[in-house]
């Protein structure tokens, strides 16, 4: 009679905690991967190196598929760094992140269902209304108004940048870890 003895849902359950562990672990990697990546210079368009928020679109990919995955810790280390990096003010970052997440969240359902012309509408309007707050949170910091094209340049980068980024977050997404291993 050891059989009714063992709870099996328990098992099931320490699994399934370590799988979200390992998910997590996946995403702070890849997180501090695509904040560094996104740093290299690449080309100069008006005299701006366009550092495209790739971190942004990886984000919005992970609240829409797993919002349980970001934590608002993992979203704080995520804002630090990439502060830290940017030699930006403390924080600007992480109210960004947060925003974003809150926002994708917000729209999960209507998001899920819809395409990606849908989803890459949402997310220029999201991401014009978060680099409008980055725009005057910089105006408060310096105490004047930072030149439109340092803000304009990156938010068109990251727009652009979008399709293909997301689409390859979903490949890596579902080739490190199947949807039977997400429990």
């Amino acid at each position: 009679m050891s059989f009714r003895e063992k709870n099996y849902r328990q098992i099931i359950a320490r699994s399934s905690e370590g799988n979200r562990f390992a998910l997590t672990l996946f995403t702070l990697a890849i997180a501090v991967f695509v904040i560094l990546f996104s740093k290299v210079p690449l080309i100069q368009i008006f005299s701006v190196i366009p550092h495209p928020s790739i971190i942004s679109i990886a984000i919005f990919y992970w609240s829409l598929s797993d919002p349980e995955r970001l934590s608002i810790y993992s979203l704080f280390f995520i804002g630090l760094f990439a502060d830290l990096l940017l030699i930006s003010p403390i924080g600007v970052g992480f109210l960004i992140y947060l925003g974003l997440h809150y926002f994708v969240i917000a729209q999960r359902t209507t998001l899920l269902n819809s395409g990606l012309t849908a989803k890459l509408a949402f997310f220029s309007l999201v991401m014009i209304f978060l680099y409008f707050i980055v725009f005057f949170l910089a105006w408060y910091s310096h105490g004047s108004f930072p030149a439109v094209k340092t803000i304009i340049v990156p938010c068109l980068a990251t727009i652009i940048c979008f399709i293909p980024f997301y689409r390859l977050f979903e490949i890596i997404d579902n080739l490190v870890f199947p949807s039977g291993l997400r429990g």
